[in-house]
């Protein structure tokens, strides 16, 4: 048993692969880049700094990426903006409560499950109020067994395409980044040039680093205020309600698809690793020093 821990261990270590955001100024406003990079296993803040420092070395080592500015979106960001930018901390004005919750509890609120058989269960009205580990947490417990179908906030139904599993989750980002309690976030985001985002904790069907990628992407193209409006943003995404399966025209048109279990087939080649561990605890060495 503990070789077989020490083997899965290594193959991590050796096969580790995650994906890159990158801003599109045309639909579907976001492209992936998928990296192979050395893992750093552990749970604490610096393994986790040295892994997506790993991820962003490698990919900054490839000519066709050398000059974009990467940040990592989560807890273990050495920049202070990237943790301020996770769905943990934005802020989103809830018209329910009349008062500011986090982006992840008015995610986790609005989730509505189902089975194979039809039958349903959300959404969690009251996750809203929850901190927003505790809110995540809560509706995971409640949906076991269920898999994610569709999304109800503040009356409005968002549907979860084949070809945009992420809609709600990027439109509700986007909303956020927008409120007055984030503006201070979004102009360090916008004024410091970012033009790739990560997070490696998450492997998600949704994802704060893409929702980022596609908010710039859209900000590029002077979309972003359409894009807060549930109805233009449809348009803007091509999602038509009166399909079943919400298809509208190119809705598929150079769209990565993801499927639910979190496979796709990636529409750029993978970005191989070509920087090793010791250089990479070289530059994190040097990047606190």
């Amino acid at each position: 048993m503990i070789l077989w821990k020490i083997l899965i261990r290594k193959m991590w270590e050796i096969m580790a692969k995650r994906g890159i955001f990158i801003p599109k100024d045309k639909y579907p406003y976001f492209e992936e880049i998928q990296v192979e990079y050395e893992y750093f296993q552990g749970l604490s803040k610096q393994q986790k700094r040295r892994s997506y420092l790993s991820l962003h070395l490698n990919f900054l080592a490839t000519s066709d990426y050398a000059n974009r500015k990467v940040l990592e979106i989560s807890s273990a960001g050495i920049d202070w903006v990237g943790e301020a930018l996770s769905a943990m901390n934005l802020r989103k004005y809830s018209n329910k409560l009349k008062k500011y919750v986090s982006l992840e509890s008015a995610f986790q609120s609005s989730r509505i499950y189902t089975t194979d058989t039809g039958e349903k269960i959300g959404p969690f009205p009251e996750a809203l109020e929850m901190a927003p580990k505790e809110a995540k947490k809560y509706v995971k417990e409640k949906s076991r067994g269920f898999h994610s179908y569709e999304y109800l906030y503040e009356g409005m139904m968002f549907p979860a395409p084949k070809f945009h599993i992420s809609l709600f989750y990027d439109w509700l980002y986007i909303n956020a980044l927008c409120e007055e309690a984030n503006s201070g976030v979004l102009k360090y985001l916008i004024d410091g040039g970012y033009n790739a985002f990560t997070d490696i904790a998450t492997k998600a069907l949704n994802s704060q680093a893409r929702s980022a990628a596609l908010f710039v992407g859209l900000e590029m193209l002077g979309l972003t205020e359409q894009a807060r409006d549930r109805e233009s943003y449809f348009k803007l995404f091509r999602i038509d309600m009166q399909k079943d399966d919400f298809v509208g025209k190119d809705a598929y048109e150079n769209v990565q698809v993801l499927q639910k279990d979190g496979s796709y087939t990636p529409l750029h080649p993978v970005v191989k690793q070509t920087v090793d561990k010791e250089k990479v605890k070289e530059f994190y060495n040097e990047l606190i020093s």
